[in-house]
């Protein structure tokens, strides 16, 4: 018989994975960043884009994930996210913005981009945890804390 691992007290206390958290604004990254703690994901957050690069490429094959907003100054999202799958390509990348955006426009229009998944903002945390699941794959079901 098989043990559902979500019933696994011990389990609780795993990280499910480490995300790399981008945004220019302090506040969006501080709210991810709690969201996302309280959901058992290890995170590292900055509002510099070129300083989350030089932490990614110290230690790339930690990141299972890029949550990056799309336009910052110095480095945009679209740039940072190709910088981050040339040096790690299993990354999955998500692009947050303000704007409507499908991924099959997007990638007429960026085809040398490989990103992942969009993200409208607001977002709730709710949302983004499920996004965040669905690419890394983590396929059980689970509430998150919200509060």
């Amino acid at each position: 018989m098989s043990k559902n691992p979500a019933d696994d007290d011990n389990n609780n206390d795993k990280p499910l994975s480490k995300l790399l958290v981008v945004d220019d604004d302090t506040d969006i990254v501080q709210v991810l960043k709690m969201g996302l703690l309280k959901n058992r994901f290890l995170v590292d957050a900055f509002t510099n884009p070129e300083e989350a690069l030089q932490s990614f490429k110290s230690n790339a094959e930690s990141y299972s994930l890029l949550l990056s907003d799309m336009r910052m100054p110095a480095l945009s999202g679209i740039q940072l996210a190709r910088k981050v799958k040339e040096i790690n390509p299993n990354v999955k990348v998500v692009l947050m913005t303000a704007f409507e955006i499908r991924d099959e426009e997007y990638s007429k229009v960026f085809p040398s981009s490989r990103v992942d998944g969009f993200l409208q903002k607001p977002i709730t945390i709710r949302d983004l945890i499920n996004k965040i699941l669905s690419l890394i794959g983590e396929s059980e079901s689970r509430r998150t804390n919200e509060d």
